[in-house]
Formats: structure tokens, sequence, C-alpha cells
């Protein structure tokens, strides 16, 4: 599965054995006229890039007809609709991350503890988890503040123990529903009072 890809996939038979064609038409969910999306196939099955189709739901038809073993005057044509899809390309969007500084560690030489807030939003999909990072080091799951990732906007709060003192960059990023990935930085200085 490649990223902003969306396919179909269908069954169709001729009792005759005629051989087949296939176009597949397109239309948004509030639309009425269906629009060409691939004509002249002759596999049952068809891939195309969605980052051209604004987000939204939609619907497939996919059209079949004898019309290569037949007269222009004898073909006939079968059709079918698909199920409503969505289609989803944006990316969540990060909040500015805020860092306090909550104090020294017991034992000084073990860095500052900090604070960090954070929100993931987006327009049409749910935010399904988020994840921040220390310095590069590896991705650690964070959980939004109400327990359970089901809004379009989540909050979410985590604390970095141990931070020495200079510089540091604390990333963030939230996947969609869609695994769409927004992601934003930011950094501090650990002066180590």
């Amino acid at each position: 599965m490649q990223k902003g890809y969306q396919s179909v996939l269908w069954s169709a038979h001729d009792d005759n054995e005629d051989d087949l064609k296939y176009t597949a038409y397109f239309r948004g969910e509030n639309q009425q006229n269906w629009l060409l999306l691939k004509d002249n196939l002759d596999q049952k099955f068809y891939s195309w890039d969605t980052t051209s189709m604004p987000d939204g739901a939609y619907y497939l038809k996919i059209v079949a007809s004898d019309a290569p073993s037949n007269p222009p005057a004898a073909s006939l044509t079968t059709e079918r609709e698909s199920e409503r899809f969505e289609v989803d390309n944006t990316n969540p969007t990060i909040g500015k991350i805020e860092a306090s500084a909550t104090g020294m560690n017991a034992d000084r030489s073990q860095g500052v503890s900090y604070d960090f807030r954070f929100t993931a939003s987006h327009p049409t999909s749910s935010i399904e988890r988020a994840q921040y990072s220390v310095d590069g080091g590896d991705w650690i799951l964070v959980a939004p503040d109400k327990g359970i990732n089901d809004y379009k906007t989540e909050s979410y709060s985590f604390t970095v123990n141990h931070l020495m003192p200079g510089e540091h960059t604390i990333a963030v990023r939230a996947y969609d529903r869609f695994d769409n990935v927004g992601s934003a930085k930011t950094t501090i200085t650990n002066a180590g009072k």
C-alpha cells in the first residue's frame, strides 16, 4: 500500500465468454455527476493517486462492456457502484509546544525535569496516536490528556526527566486515522542552575 493511493478490485464474467473492458468513474458524496477516472481497462483492478482529489467522501462506479467481442449495436454494458470511501491526505497540525521546568531532580547531577504540552488537530478525521522524541532519540508514545484518542483535536502532556545542562530538542508528531502525520519541534536550553 503506497501513501496517497487508493485501489479498487472487482469481479465480472460474461456468460458468452466475451472479452470485457471496464471504465471507472468517481463522484463526490454530494455530487450528482460521475467523472471519468480511467477507461479501457482490461484487468479487474485499478489503483490511482488520490493526492489530486480534495479530502472527502467518494463513490466509484465500474462499467463493464462486452464491446470488444460484439458489433456496436449488439454490445451490452452493466455497472456497479461502490460503497462510500474516504480520501484524506491532509496531515494533522501540531499546536505550539509549551515547556516549563518543574525543578531540579533530588540529585542535582541528574539534571532538570520539564513538563511539555501540545495539541494535535485535524479538520476531518480523529487523531489516533502521538509520540515525542528527545534529542533525536527513540519515539515514545504519549497518551492524550483525556485518556483515549478519538477526537479531531487532542491535548497531550508529558514529562522529561534528567535533562542535563545545554540545548535540547523535543520533537512531537501525531497521526490521524489514515496515518497522515504532522510534526513539530521546540528547543529548550537548560542553564543547569
